[in-house]
């Protein structure tokens, strides 16, 4: 796998904490899409447990991706250390359905904590990308995703925030 760095550090004039972070993708060939994330943060805050919790007040790793160029709507993916996440698909911050009510398939998270930080790794099966978007994805036929990660923590002692790529919002 080959690692990208999570290198904008979103917002430092109000949040100057960072934390080193990459991550690694890599399409699947009728299987679908699998994302490692790791991050070097000492003693990550990893409060929620259950599926759909707001992960994002923990430490958290995101992916949020569009694999199709003529649907606005999004997928996001947000995981904390304890392996729990939340995903939901709509075409902004607001009106966004959890992937749960939509699709019986779910993704392959697994996350671990290390002294040096922590890590986690997000399978998504093409059949929930196709369940969601009520029409066919397949990894090897695709010509268009767009994509970015992020790494955040909204209630860690030091809120944070990075992005793969820059991200021009205000908040």
């Amino acid at each position: 796998l080959e690692f990208s760095e999570l290198k904008n550090h979103l917002w430092s004039e109000i949040y100057p904490a960072f934390y080193s972070s990459r991550v690694a993708v890599c399409g699947v060939a009728d299987q679908g899409i699998f994302v490692r994330f790791e991050a070097d943060e000492p003693s990550p805050r990893a409060v929620f447990e259950n599926r759909d919790d707001p992960v994002y007040n923990d430490s958290c790793m995101e992916l949020f991706f569009q694999p199709f160029a003529d649907d606005e709507r999004y997928i996001n993916f947000e995981i904390n250390p304890n392996g729990a996440y939340l995903c939901a698909v709509g075409c902004d911050r607001n009106d966004r359905f959890f992937l749960r009510e939509i699709s019986d398939c779910a993704p392959d998270i697994k996350a671990c904590i290390s002294d040096s930080g922590w890590s986690a790794e997000l399978f998504i099966p093409e059949q929930l990308i196709s369940d969601v978007f009520g029409r066919s994805f397949s990894v090897a036929d695709t010509e268009y995703i767009r994509a970015n990660c992020y790494k955040c923590g909204d209630l860690t002692p030091s809120p944070h925030y990075a992005s793969l790529f820059f991200v021009d919002t205000p908040n």
